[in-house]
């Protein structure tokens, strides 16, 4: 009876050491690197694929600018609450909002303002431009410009370039050529713990000019796969995933499994495309011919329905129409016509002349290499499918995968001769047409691109024009050109999918897919 007592002590005694150890573990896992929610704070967890410092997302949360822009591109106030702009359009007054502050307490003025539109303009396109800046009272900056220079505002919408920072965040402290060390903003988030490459807290700004976040806190928690945030959203861990990156992190093929589980999915276009870029100085792509051939050889319906399901609509012009200077005018859209595209190519004097299924011109086959950046959206997807489609039309496409850096140093030396890309959006100038972008010849980035000097001519006039309705007339103008240039294939509209759990509501898509509008999401 003893021994038999014993035993059951042990039996005891193990079964409660393995229940304690079930606890802990459980306990670890289900709270992970989080930090502990106080009781009764509502916080909410997004689940990103970059650091937050490495993402402009939640830059965008700490920081604001003097200007922002709508869906179609048209400034809207932020941080000015107006502005008036002179006859020649070179001289502009910003009316700043009051009871304004950074996170640290310092005040928005007119003086705090110039400062930090000093330091902006070190580095923003426009910053050339400048002629002198005064503050003729605490709550007006006047800025003059030596001449004209249309997309100034978009350039001070953009949280790439313009955010608003105070004298305290820089090293040296209120030097405009200073170092940005400090994320103090004037932003609805303020930003209180950070661990690289882990997860970011921010805390409501509760002396916030505008609209008080509905939560207490942010916890960004950085998940580099897809496919493991998606399980992490599942699995209750977090509540967001997809709304803080700027393109679709969240594969498409995804969605319908996450919609079964009861998650709720939006999709919001920004007119972002996905677009194939030519190299236009080099052969065969330096034959417009060519490059149109190519643009009628892919069957975009039949590639957004086998790959995505449908859920991205396919792409028949450069940029989206709707923009405020895209290209409404284009009539003749490219369209699927693969005997068109081979009656093309034959003109262009590519031709089987040996039956290997290849064309071939002076005695060269027609292959060449699509570059790819790792971790482009659906690129790769994407890639294998028009390799297929050109095949059918005797071109090889062979496919060079490159680590995203390396793949860029490769794009801005031209070295390349089809390069995976995207057609641009707001706040900058949609589709590559400003003065020094893609298809300008002083582009810095893009010396392959489609250059010419009537192209040129035309950017540099409609950007140099005060008058809005004669810009309009001019950037069709500039379309026309690019569409029956065909300058890159246009595939689809890259549209961002975000997902969250039933706890949250109260999401918006916010104007441009670099900021996120979190003062209206509650969490139950």
């Amino acid at each position: 009876m003893r021994l038999r007592m014993k035993d059951y002590l042990r039996t005891v005694t193990i079964a409660l050491i393995s229940l304690f150890l079930i606890s802990v573990a459980s306990g670890c896992a289900k709270t992970g690197d989080q930090a502990p929610a106080a009781k009764g704070e509502k916080v909410l967890r997004l689940g990103a694929v970059y650091d937050f410092k490495e993402a402009q997302e939640g830059k965008n949360l700490i920081f604001e600018r003097l200007v922002g822009v709508d869906r179609e591109g048209n400034p809207v106030p932020q941080l000015a609450e107006s502005w008036d702009v002179s006859e020649d359009g070179k001289t502009y007054t910003f009316h700043l909002r009051k009871g304004v502050k950074f996170h640290n307490g310092t005040v928005l003025d007119a003086s705090t303002a110039k400062f930090a539109f000093q330091w902006i303009a070190n580095n923003a396109p426009f910053g050339n431009y400048v002629e002198k800046i005064e503050t003729p009272d605490d709550n007006t900056l006047k800025v003059y410009f030596k001449e004209y220079y249309a997309p100034f505002l978009l350039d001070l919408a953009s949280g790439w370039t313009s955010p608003v920072i105070c004298p305290e965040a820089v090293e040296p402290v209120g030097s405009v050529d200073g170092k940005l060390t400090k994320l103090i903003g004037t932003g609805p988030f303020k930003l209180v713990d950070y661990e690289k490459d882990k997860q970011a807290v921010l805390a409501r700004n509760d002396d916030y000019w505008g609209n008080k976040p509905k939560v207490d806190k942010v916890i960004w928690k950085t998940i580099p796969d897809p496919h493991a945030q998606i399980v992490a959203l599942k699995a209750g861990e977090i509540d967001m995933i997809g709304i803080t990156e700027h393109h679709s992190s969240i594969p498409y093929v995804e969605v319908p499994g996450l919609r079964k589980a009861g998650i709720k999915v939006e999709e919001t276009s920004y007119g972002r495309y996905q677009v194939l870029e030519f190299n236009c100085q080099k052969e065969p792509f330096n034959d417009k011919k060519v490059r149109l051939a190519l643009n009628l050889a892919i069957d975009r319906e039949k590639m957004v329905k086998e790959l995505f399901g449908g859920l991205p609509e396919p792409a028949y012009t450069i940029t989206a129409p709707w923009f405020k200077y895209g290209p409404s005018n284009v009539k003749q859209k490219y369209g699927y016509d693969p005997e068109k595209a081979k009656q093309l190519l034959a003109e262009a004097g590519w031709k089987d002349t040996d039956g290997d299924g290849i064309l071939d011109k002076n005695g060269k086959p027609f292959v060449f290499e699509l570059l790819i950046p790792a971790g482009e959206a659906n690129a790769d997807a994407v890639a294998v499918f028009v390799q297929s489609e050109l095949k059918k039309i005797g071109v090889q496409m062979k496919l060079l995968t490159l680590e995203s850096g390396a793949a860029w140093d490769r794009s801005e030396k031209g070295e390349y001769d089809m390069f995976v890309h995207h057609s641009g959006c707001l706040p900058s100038i949609p589709g590559g047409i400003g003065i020094g972008q893609k298809y300008h010849s002083r582009s810095k980035s893009w010396p392959a691109a489609y250059h010419a000097q009537e192209l040129d001519r035309l950017i540099e006039k409609a950007w140099s024009n005060p008058d809005e309705s004669e810009r309009k007339k001019i950037c069709d103008e500039i379309w026309e050109i690019l569409h029956q240039e065909a300058p890159c294939i246009p595939l689809y509209d890259i549209v961002k999918v975000v997902a969250y759990r039933d706890n949250v509501s109260g999401f918006k898509p916010a104007p441009t897919m670099f900021d996120m509008e979190l003062q209206h999401i509650e969490v139950k």
